[in-house]
């Protein structure tokens, strides 16, 4: 029973009879009694199967009761007043906002006063700088054709009832006639950028107003003369030169007004003149945008309003109780409006921002609300999770002690029960202090030394599942769990009968050991057929190999065509098998290497060309400009697999092409290999790499194979960690995939020198091939355009296609790709050069040559690289003394006779070690060619016993095993290589033309006696 844990229960002597008062009884308890019994002594009467409780256990599960209940009121109690905090924090939030959005409207309002000012001053300037008003010569009334004094001189208007109009002076006309001119060229250029209705001036002799008009708008007598005698009376009585009066009339509508600023201009100290500026102010112009119906109230010097005005259609604000303080920010006395109240510098205007209390209130209606209701909820949760607990938990709790003698005999009933062996030991003596009847039996059979080593490991704690064998020979497996039991350390134990899984294991091993006997008994069988095949095999084909050098009759050349074809054809059987069975048996070993990649493909072509060709097949090869100059990998195990997939393609098809193109995918460099033969029927492709598989009887009949190729490249792909993939249809063709992770890969340098910028022409049938070419001699730096060629272009052209040119252009170098030609790339005349369709890296080369500059060592060497086998074959190695060593007869002759035809001329053969060690005793060798499996003494021996001699020369061995640890043999007894049977005229030429060379080097380089 889960949620269990183990206390103990004291039974009354007045219930038990004659049962010791000391005596104990375990008594399991629900988990949700833990803290309140660790807290109370456990005392608990046994009366039958009833457990009465002490009234302080009630009364404890009572105050939990009413603490539970103070706490859910102090949870509630702390939302509240978060969500208060919460709400004064918007509040204040909120008034922050408004308060910037005050600031932001006061500064648009300065900047209309401050920009009024600034016209006013600018008039100001012109009139006392460049106007003369009482016939100052030094003063001009014009200066560089600014200022017209051709102007009109508007209507003078009496301010005064003194007032002559007639008295203005000359120079006062002629200045006010400029002042015209002026008001005229600024109204037309600039009155745009000011809001002006007028500019007046008042003459300080003849107290006359001249009404320069901008917008038409005819001066208001009345209040607004008697304003202005106020100001010139204000100017005549001040000596203050630099005073200007701002103030404002309202206008018909409450928020809009003429805003009127005066300045006097003097000649010395005498008053010359009363400038003055009427504007339009409107209210809806101080403020910004809101959706708040923000209130603006203009107020005079005195205090007294001006105008006011509310945005958004509300209504105007009524300013009670308004602070004395010019910059004030807050609430006025009576706390129903927020305003906001500021001097509009320079003028003595006061300007007033307000905002109802209401409307701030308002906005907090919705989160009011949602705060009122989210503390009921709150407080309906809280209550209902209280009631909740107390139901479930609290009440219940003294049930469950009713039942806690119940529950203990339940589960020693369940242990009891239990199919494992189930023990509670006393971690301090390893004594058993509760156990079930199968783990008492099993503890009956423990040794004194079993008990001590659990003792140990108990309190160790290093190990909790110990290994016994019993006295009757039982495998048990014991877990240990610590815990506590009756206020002491103890281990619960669970002991498990292992002896069938210990019988079983036992048995796995035997047949594991078996199959390794078996595997390497596999491995001895490959290895003795493979000897035993490669052997006499190796005798035939290397005598076809011999005769082949022979000049013979045609009709023994086709039979030794048909013998050579016949051994080859058994010889790939041979490998194929064998390779087959090295891989089943996971002998066959990845040898990764590094090599030039973009050489994987015309190598494997050189081979297969002369087939394509006489099967009237064009094979093209793409190598795309991005495959890797370098890569690390088994370069055997990709031939061997493009090999084997190129033969395909070519034995299934008849006509049409044959593509093989590498490029690289991702970070895999990717071979395809695609035909236009028969193709493959859906049903087959899934069982394609399956081993010994042909596909049809009819293909069985035509096409002669054991059905391993495709699976061995399944193989070998796989363990280059790679894949292969296949996709086919009937009378369409097959497109094989390979693709293989490119290792430590070095990045191509497409870019060749001597093709950069050059132009080249491409005449190309094959649209595949065209597309190819463009984007080779791209990537090589190369300008290629498609022909035709312009004449006067096409004594410099090359030009490249695939078919015969009927184009009566002169070019300069023509290269046709050929698909029956064989060979490397040739220059068959002058300007005229030829190669196979399947070798594009020849066209680099055959381009480089034609741009190279005269004396280009590098070129030359790259175009002429084709010739060195042919030089290396002519050599004469007759001073190079060979030794052969092998048991065989027959393949002592052959490597004989192979060893003279390439020019070896000094050759001696030994039938064994011991022979041959003879032999060197006589007759010293430069070079050993070894087999390594002989009688008396085999390679392995010979080479070991050569090298303590001292003897460093070059040991080949050949061997005719065909397994990799063979070779890796080889090389860690001391050999210098090794070559498998059959071995090639062309591999005993590579193994042994570079010992040759060194061998000559080292003569040549030691001192002469």
């Amino acid at each position: 029973m889960t949620g269990l844990f183990v206390v103990s229960a004291r039974v009354s002597a007045r219930h038990r009879g004659a049962t010791t008062q000391g005596d104990r009884r375990q008594v399991i308890a629900p988990r949700g009694l833990c803290r309140y019994l660790n807290a109370i002594p456990p005392v608990i009467t046994v009366t039958g199967a009833t457990l009465k409780y002490f009234v302080s256990f009630r009364t404890t599960l009572r105050l939990s009761r009413y603490l539970f209940r103070a706490l859910a009121l102090m949870l509630w109690i702390l939302g509240a007043l978060l969500t208060t905090f919460y709400i004064l924090n918007q509040f204040h939030q909120k008034e922050s906002d408004i308060r910037q959005d005050f600031h932001l409207n006061y500064d648009q309002a300065e900047a209309v006063i401050r920009q009024a000012s600034a016209t006013m001053r600018d008039i100001r300037y012109i009139a006392e700088n460049r106007l003369a008003w009482s016939g100052d010569e030094s003063i001009q009334p014009y200066s560089g054709g600014l200022l017209d004094i051709h102007g009109e001189v508007p209507p003078l208007l009496p301010v005064f009832p003194e007032s002559d109009c007639r008295r203005a002076s000359d120079n006062y006309r002629t200045s006010l006639r400029a002042l015209s001119g002026f008001i005229r060229y600024w109204k037309e250029n600039f009155v745009a950028a000011y809001d002006l209705n007028r500019i007046f001036v008042i003459g300080g002799t003849s107290l006359c107003l001249a009404d320069f008009s901008i917008r038409n708008v005819p001066l208001e007598g009345g209040n607004t003369l008697r304003l202005l005698q106020q100001r010139v009376n204000h100017f005549r009585n001040s000596n203050d030169k630099e005073q200007v009066l701002y103030w404002v009339v309202p206008g018909a509508q409450r928020e809009v007004g003429a805003l009127y600023i005066t300045a006097p201009v003097y000649a010395a100290t005498h008053l010359e003149a009363v400038l003055g500026i009427e504007q339009t102010l409107r209210l809806e112009e101080l403020t910004n945008p809101s959706v708040l119906p923000i209130g603006v109230t203009l107020l005079s010097d005195n205090g007294d309003v001006l105008l006011s005005y509310a945005e958004n259609g509300g209504p105007l604000p009524l300013l009670n109780g308004l602070p004395e303080d010019d910059n004030y920010f807050g609430y006025n006395s009576s706390y129903d409006t927020l305003l906001l109240k500021k001097k509009l510098r320079p003028s003595g205007l006061t300007i007033v921002y307000s905002l109802p209390v209401r409307v701030l209130l308002e906005r907090f209606n919705l989160l009011l609300i949602n705060a009122i209701v989210l503390n009921l909820i709150s407080a309906l949760v809280l209550f209902v999770l209280t009631w909740l607990f107390e139901r479930k938990m609290f009440l219940p709790a003294e049930n469950n002690a009713l039942r806690l003698e119940e529950h203990e005999q339940f589960n020693r009933k369940i242990v009891a029960s239990a199919p494992v062996g189930i023990s509670i030991l006393r971690v301090s003596d390893g004594s058993n202090i509760l156990s079930n009847e199968l783990a008492h039996n099993y503890t009956r059979q423990f040794t004194p030394e079993d008990r001590q080593r659990i003792v140990g490991i108990l309190n160790e704690e290093q190990v909790s599942v110990l290994d016994v064998i019993t006295a009757q020979n039982q495998n048990l497996q014991i877990s240990f769990v610590r815990s506590r039991y009756r206020n002491e350390e103890v281990a619960i134990c669970a002991m498990v009968d292992v002896s069938t899984r210990v019988k079983m294991e036992e048995s796995l091993q035997e047949m594991a050991a078996a199959a390794e006997q078996a595997s390497q008994s596999k491995s001895m069988f490959l290895a003795t057929v493979s000897h035993e095949l490669r052997t006499p095999l190796y005798g035939i084909i290397g005598n076809l190999d011999l005769l082949r050098t022979k000049t013979l009759p045609e009709e023994v050349q086709r039979l030794l065509g048909a013998m050579s074809n016949s051994s080859g054809l058994l010889l790939k059987i041979i490998n194929d098998i064998l390779d087959f069975s090295k891989i089943e048996s996971e002998q066959l070993k990845i040898e990764p290497g590094r090599f030039v990649a973009r050489e994987v493909i015309p190598h494997i072509i050189g081979n297969y060309l002369p087939l394509v060709v006489r099967k009237r097949l064009t094979l093209y090869c793409f190598i795309e400009p991005d495959v890797p100059a370098e890569i690390s990998g088994d370069i055997m195990r990709i031939q061997q697999v493009l090999s084997n997939l190129l033969s395909n393609a070519i034995k299934f098809t008849d006509t049409g092409c044959i593509i093989l193109q590498a490029r690289v995918n991702d970070f895999y460099l990717e071979f395809r290999i695609r035909d236009t033969g028969m193709g493959i029927p859906a049903r087959d492709v899934q069982r394609l790499f399956d081993p010994f598989f042909q596909v049809g009887s009819g293909v069985q009949r035509h096409f002669h194979g054991t059905g391993l190729g495709l699976a061995i490249c399944e193989k070998l792909v796989s363990l280059m960690d790679g894949d292969i993939a296949v996709e086919s249809a009937p009378g369409l063709g097959s497109i094989f995939t390979i693709r293989l992770p490119m290792y430590q890969a070095v990045p191509a340098q497409p870019i060749q020198p001597a093709l950069v910028q050059r132009t080249l022409w491409l005449a190309i049938h094959n649209a595949r091939l065209e597309r190819y070419l463009h984007a080779l001699l791209s990537a090589a730096g190369a300008r290629v355009r498609l022909c035709p060629a312009a004449p006067e272009e096409a004594a410099q052209a090359v030009v490249i296609s695939d078919h015969p040119l009927t184009s009566q252009l002169p070019f300069a170098t023509r290269i046709q790709l050929r698909a029956d030609y064989l060979g490397h790339a040739c220059c068959q005349a002058e300007g005229e050069w030829v190669l196979n369709t399947a070798a594009p890296l020849e066209l680099l080369q055959v381009l480089n040559r034609l741009f190279a500059a005269p004396g280009d060592v590098a070129s030359e060497a790259v175009v002429q690289s084709g010739g060195d086998e042919t030089a290396m074959t002519a050599q004469d190695f007759s001073d190079i003394a060979i030794l052969i060593v092998d048991d065989h007869p027959i393949n002592r002759r052959l490597l004989a006779d192979q060893l003279g035809s390439l020019g070896f001329t000094q050759v001696n053969t030994a039938c064994d070690g011991v022979d041959a060690l003879g032999m060197l005793q006589q007759q010293p060798a430069d070079i050993v060619l070894t087999d390594v499996n002989m009688p008396n003494m085999d390679g392995y021996q010979l080479t070991e016993r050569l090298r303590q001699q001292g003897r460093t020369l070059p040991i080949v061995g050949v061997t005719a095993n065909a397994l990799a640890e063979e070779r890796q043999r080889c090389i860690e007894v001391g050999m210098d290589s090794c070559l498998s049977k059959p071995v090639m005229r062309e591999d005993l030429l590579a193994a042994l033309s570079g010992y040759a060379l060194a061998i000559r080097r080292r003569r040549a380089a030691a001192p002469r006696g």
